[in-house]
């Protein structure tokens, strides 16, 4: 698996997770009262030029060419609404699990002004990924969900639909 197909692909799975930091919970009365999880869909965006790859070697040591199971790779970078608009960073770890299916396990924290979401699940060679919304804190206290993360060749786009 080339290190271009797996920064593709992690920056897709990456831009998802953010998209579930954006949704909308009601706070009221001069008291704060814990946030509602978040309900309903958001699509978030991060593009290929936002991001940052950096590979992760571990014996056998064979370079970001040759990746063996184990070896794993960080993206991080801004995320963007559908406008253009930055809106947060995104956090990703990547661990390969089966070099030759390019599969790896994912673990994603969206940084939003107001939160934080986190996201997990197994990436595939499939050009569309589901994940699972896996909690969040600030206004996305209680997050769960599922995270669709689409690939093309420029940008991920990150489908969250929020279960409540």
């Amino acid at each position: 698996m080339g290190v271009k197909r797996i920064r593709a692909r992690a920056v897709v799975a990456c831009g998802l997770f953010v998209a579930a930091g954006l949704a909308t919970v009601v706070v009221g009365g001069a008291e704060a009262q814990q946030p509602s999880p978040p309900t309903g869909t958001l699509q978030l965006v991060q593009r290929e030029r936002d991001s940052r790859f950096h590979f992760i070697d571990v014996p056998p040591l064979r370079g970001a060419r040759h990746p063996t199971s184990g070896d794993g790779f960080v993206i991080t970078g801004a995320v963007r609404d559908q406008a253009g608009m930055r809106v947060g960073r995104l956090q990703a770890v990547f661990v390969l699990t089966n070099v030759r299916r390019e599969q790896a396990q994912v673990t994603a924290t969206f940084i939003l002004s107001d939160g934080r979401v986190v996201a997990s699940g197994a990436e595939t060679r499939a050009n569309v990924d589901d994940f699972a919304i896996v909690g969040g804190t600030g206004r996305y206290t209680g997050a769960r969900g599922t995270l669709r993360v689409t690939d093309s060749r420029r940008s991920t786009a990150f489908l969250f639909t929020f279960l409540g």
